[in-house]
């Protein structure tokens, strides 16, 4: 009794003690988890269907290729891609996750059609491109980009409430900039980028 007694007359170690417990920096970190939990999960959602659809026209585009039965090894090798993209996309189905190393397979699949930049295209590659329209990829693109927008817009608005709960005016900088970046950067990763936004946010050191 005469410890407890000694240590809490002492002003400093009281003070030090309620500093480790400060509410606000509790409160913080308890609304950073939450909101990337909750990014984290609507994240998850939004891969695992792009990945079932994607399977879909994947699984379209053989019976095309099969039907078509092509002895070009350009088409020959795009077919056996998308076997091996097939059987990817079914076992990350089957174990419930990696759905995100699948999705960027199916981006490696299709960039030379995504890649509007390229010059008079090959035959063979027109031909890749027209299975892809005829099989539903803009749709699947414009569905994807449609989700990831409005995931997007979400978080912002909650990083927004949580920006408003710091004191330091550096900190809220640093989160606005790089969510910034995030926003701003184009193309079809955009889940990538966000993956690395939400490890960079929850390693940020929070001054309350």
């Amino acid at each position: 009794m005469w410890c407890i007694s000694k240590l809490l007359s002492s002003g400093s170690i009281l003070l030090i003690f309620l500093s480790l417990f400060s509410p606000g920096s509790s409160s913080s970190r308890n609304s950073r988890n939450r909101l990337i939990s909750y990014a984290q999960h609507n994240i998850a959602t939004i891969s695992s269907n792009a990945v079932a659809q994607a399977n879909e026209i994947v699984e379209h585009m053989l019976e095309d290729l099969r039907v078509l039965n092509s002895h070009n090894t350009f088409v020959l090798g795009y077919q056996q891609r998308l076997i091996e993209f097939n059987a990817q996309a079914k076992y990350s189905n089957r174990i419930g996750n990696e759905t995100d190393s699948t999705l960027n397979a199916f981006y490696d699949i299709v960039g030379v059609y995504l890649n509007a930049d390229v010059p008079e295209k090959p035959i063979e590659v027109l031909l890749i491109e027209f299975c892809f329209q005829r099989n539903g990829l803009d749709r699947w693109k414009r569905t994807v980009h449609m989700r990831i927008g409005q995931l997007l817009k979400i978080i912002g608005d909650k990083l927004e409430l949580f920006m408003d709960t710091l004191d330091s005016k550096e900190v809220r900088e640093v989160i606005k900039q790089r969510w910034q970046s995030v926003k701003a950067r184009g193309g079809q990763r955009k889940l990538n980028r966000l993956h690395e936004f939400l490890e960079w946010f929850h390693g940020l050191e929070l001054e309350n």
